[in-house]
C-alpha cells in the first residue's frame, strides 16, 4: 500500500495530530519482535529511585534499548512510511531518541494524559524557553501495534487537535475529547509528541504489546544514549539509514578548545 507523506504529515501538524496506517509490517515481522519482547520482558527490572521524575516511565512496563537486541528491529524503526513521514517534519538529519518496547499489562490503569520527551515536564515551564510553542515539532512518535488495539485492552488514548495548543494537558480538556485509537496487529499509529495522549486501561487477560518510536531533530538530546548503549558490532553492520538514527558521524557537542586536544 502506497502511503503519501505530505499529507500525513500535514494530519499531524495541522489537523487530527494522529494518523493510523494499516497493515504496514508483516505478520512475521510481527510475530518475530513480540517473541522477542515477551522473552526479553522476562529479565529483572531494575530498581528505580521513586523520587526520580522519570520513574513515570515504569521500566515494568517497558523494555529499553531494542535496537540493540534483535535485527527485527534494526528492521521496523526505519521503515519507509515513519522514516519518509517524520523527515519531513524533523529534518532529513533526525535522530532516533528511543526505541522501545510499550507491554500494557492485565489490570493495568489508564495513564493519565501527558506529553512525549522532550515535552514530558512541561508542566514545569520555567524550566523551558519563553514562550514554548507548536511551531514547530521537536519529537515524532511511533507506536506499533504488535497486538490489535483495542478499547478494552488499552489502545492509545488521544485528544485530537490538541498538539497546536502548546501546553501541558488539562485533564478537563482532555477527557470530553479523549477517542482510542485502534488498530489491527501490522498496523503503526503517527503522532508527534505535542499531542495529548496515555495509553487505555487494559480490562483484559492478556497483555498488549507495542513498540514505540521516538524521532527527534537533530540539534535536540535523545532520550536513549544511543551510541552509549547500542554495541559496536551493531552499529558496525547497519546501514547508513540505521546510522544516521543513531547519531553515527554527528559531530556535535565536539572539543573546540585546541588547548585542549594536546
Amino acid at each position: 500500500m502506497k502511503f503519501n507523506a505530505k499529507s500525513i504529515a500535514n494530519e499531524l501538524l495541522k489537523e487530527k495530530g494522529y494518523y493510523i496506517a494499516e497493515n504496514v509490517f508483516s505478520k512475521k515481522d510481527i510475530k518475530t519482535a513480540r517473541d522477542s519482547i515477551i522473552e526479553l520482558a522476562k529479565s529483572r527490572s531494575p530498581s528505580i529511585d521513586k523520587k526520580d521524575a522519570l520513574s513515570v516511565l515504569s521500566a515494568t512496563n517497558h523494555v529499553w534499548n531494542l535496537i540493540d537486541k534483535h535485527e527485527i528491529f534494526r528492521k521496523l524503526v526505519q521503515h519507509e512510511l515513519v522514516y519518509d513521514v517524520f523527515s519531513i517534519i524533523l529534518g532529513n538529519e533526525m535522530k532516533l531518541g528511543s526505541f522501545a518496547a510499550r507491554i500494557q499489562q492485565p489490570g493495568d490503569k489508564a495513564q493519565l494524559p501527558h506529553l512525549d520527551y522532550p515535552y514530558w515536564d512541561m508542566y514545569n515551564l520555567k524550566s523551558f524557553p519563553i514562550n514554548i510553542n507548536s511551531s514547530f515539532i521537536m519529537n515524532c512518535q511511533s507506536n506499533i501495534m504488535l497486538d490489535d488495539y483495542t478499547e478494552m485492552n488499552g489502545a492509545t488514548m488521544v485528544a485530537p487537535g490538541t498538539q497546536l495548543r502548546g501546553y501541558f494537558p488539562k485533564e478537563n480538556e482532555f477527557w470530553p475529547n479523549m477517542i482510542q485509537t485502534t488498530g489491527k496487529a501490522g498496523s503503526v499509529m503517527l503522532m508527534t509528541g505535542l499531542l495529548w495522549h496515555g495509553a487505555g486501561a487494559n480490562k483484559t487477560k492478556t497483555p498488549r504489546v507495542g513498540i514505540l518510536g521516538q524521532y527527534l531533530p537533530k540539534f535536540v538530546k535523545p532520550m536513549e544514549d544511543q551510541l552509549a548503549s547500542v554495541d559496536m558490532k551493531v552499529i558496525k553492520k547497519g546501514n547508513k539509514k540505521l546510522k544516521d538514527l543513531l547519531g553515527v558521524g554527528y559531530p556535535y557537542p565536539k572539543i573546540l578548545d585546541t588547548t585542549k586536544t594536546r
